[in-house]
């Protein structure tokens, strides 16, 4: 029967990256380690490796997804003020607009008031003339 395949410890320990001594404890009866178990721990230690690069990529992403969300919930609270003062500002035109429409009025009836008052004043003149001419054409007429 064929011996399985073997290094030395010190082959082992190169392969392995890994002190002497730790070989020394994976050495079988006739102190070499066999390349099956040299196998099993290279893949056992870039299988941990990959898992500590995988924890590591998790964590960062889980801050990314942190800042992310925090960005997220501080945008929807920017849209919501954003909102609510656009609201207020259209409520403010509408009022001010409300206000300019009765300012017009107002000033549309006082040119109207300034119209009468002037036909009145016109008017009163005349009368007054009248009533003049009229009281003069009396005195005139009883000499």
């Amino acid at each position: 029967m064929t011996e399985p395949a073997s290094v030395s410890t010190e082959e082992a320990a190169r392969l392995l990256d890994a002190p002497e001594s730790e070989t020394l404890q994976l050495a079988g009866p006739d102190g070499r380690v066999p390349l099956e178990e040299v196998r099993r721990r290279l893949v056992s230690d870039a299988a941990t490796l990959e898992l500590a690069r995988a924890r590591e990529e998790v964590g960062r992403l889980s801050s990314q997804l942190r800042e992310v969300r925090a960005q997220n919930v501080r945008l929807q609270r920017e849209v919501k003020e954003s909102v609510a003062e656009r609201r207020r500002l259209v409520e403010e035109v509408l009022d001010l607009r409300a206000a300019a429409e009765e300012r017009l009025m107002l000033m549309e009836r006082v040119e109207q008031m300034a119209r009468m008052e002037r036909e009145l004043s016109e008017r009163t003149d005349e009368v007054e003339r009248l009533r003049t001419r009229g009281l003069i054409a009396r005195l005139l007429n009883s000499r």
